[in-house]
């Protein structure tokens, strides 16, 4: 069973480097148009461009998940492990996920303390797309026009990043299963509600890590996606 999941994964990967080419071309002819004066002088025009632009950078992170999660089913993710600022990558991350912010209509604010850190070890680039995956994700069910924040602090022996949507209600079932791979009934059809790659890859990379990639949900709370890190010693 273990063979033909990996397997199964390694399609899909390779899936995923076949459309690296088209996807490649609608990225750039679509950078190219938005640098055109006709097209920023028409507003209809440089909105529908722009959620192009945004959407297709978003399915190129999608497909890195799955170049990675077929390095974790292969066991042959290397961390490149450094001390790293989690509350710098956590900025890094806002930024990248500006555009479909933008699009969503949804405010992030990132409240940290006082001077750097926390320290973490970490690969920075495998928690860059970890933290992309948990705030895109909250900004894909967060309602239009909502305003979240970003905590990072420390929490005993690690570095903590909560993300909180206020408004948003998950039914038990559906948070005990957000960060597993997608299960299947017993036709073999496959159930896609709550089902989010960019989390099953968030917990897989944070548990590598030594840490955590986890959600809460509390009655009048809202739902909190949280990630931990081991924090660094030096």
């Amino acid at each position: 069973m273990e063979r033909q999941q990996q397997r199964r994964v390694s399609l899909v990967a390779m899936a995923a480097h076949d459309l690296r080419t088209p996807l490649a071309i609608i990225q750039g002819y679509a950078q190219l148009l938005a640098t055109e004066p006709a097209v920023a002088a028409n507003q209809d025009v440089a909105e529908y461009l722009a959620n192009i632009v945004v959407h297709a950078d978003a399915l190129g992170i999608m497909l890195e998940n799955l170049f990675t999660l077929d390095q974790l089913a292969r066991h042959e993710l290397h961390l490149s492990l450094t001390r790293a600022d989690l509350t710098e990558l956590v900025a890094q991350a806002i930024a990248q996920t500006e555009g479909l912010a933008r699009v969503k209509g949804v405010a992030l604010e990132l409240q940290r303390g006082d001077g750097a850190g926390p320290w973490v070890n970490a690969d920075a680039a495998q928690i860059g797309r970890v933290l992309y995956n948990l705030i895109g994700h909250t900004i894909k069910y967060a309602r239009p026009d909502s305003r979240l924040a970003v905590v990072v602090d420390r929490d005993g022996a690690y570095g903590r990043m909560q993300l909180c949507d206020p408004q948003r209600v998950l039914p038990a079932e559906i948070q005990a299963q957000l960060f597993d791979p997608i299960d299947t009934n017993q036709n073999g059809i496959a159930s896609l509600r709550g089902m989010d790659m960019g989390l099953v890859l968030a917990r897989q990379v944070a548990e590598a890590h030594d840490g955590a990639a986890e959600a809460d949900c509390e009655l009048g709370q809202g739902v909190t996606l949280c990630l931990r890190l081991p924090l660094s010693e030096s």
